[in-house]
């Protein structure tokens, strides 16, 4: 997916460009579980929060980022 410099361009581009681009289906508003994370978990909270703004309500942040989740399901 997108990185977070580019989730607000994302989000608000029309579904069938967010697909061809992203070769994904465009998240929907309503949408309950649009999980974003990164590496240590800062950019995931950003863009947690932007999608946030932009009327995504679903959105969550996987608070213990990749390195949890590694060491967990790894």
């Amino acid at each position: 997916m997108a990185g977070v410099s580019e989730l607000e361009s994302a989000l608000q581009m029309e579904p069938a460009a967010f697909q061809a681009l992203y070769s994904a289906e465009k998240p929907k508003l309503e949408d309950e579980n649009l999980v974003f994370f990164c590496q240590m978990g800062k950019r995931g909270f950003q863009a947690t929060q932007l999608a946030r703004g932009l009327g995504y309500t679903g959105a969550r942040n996987y608070a213990g980022a990749y390195r949890e989740w590694l060491e967990k399901e790894g």
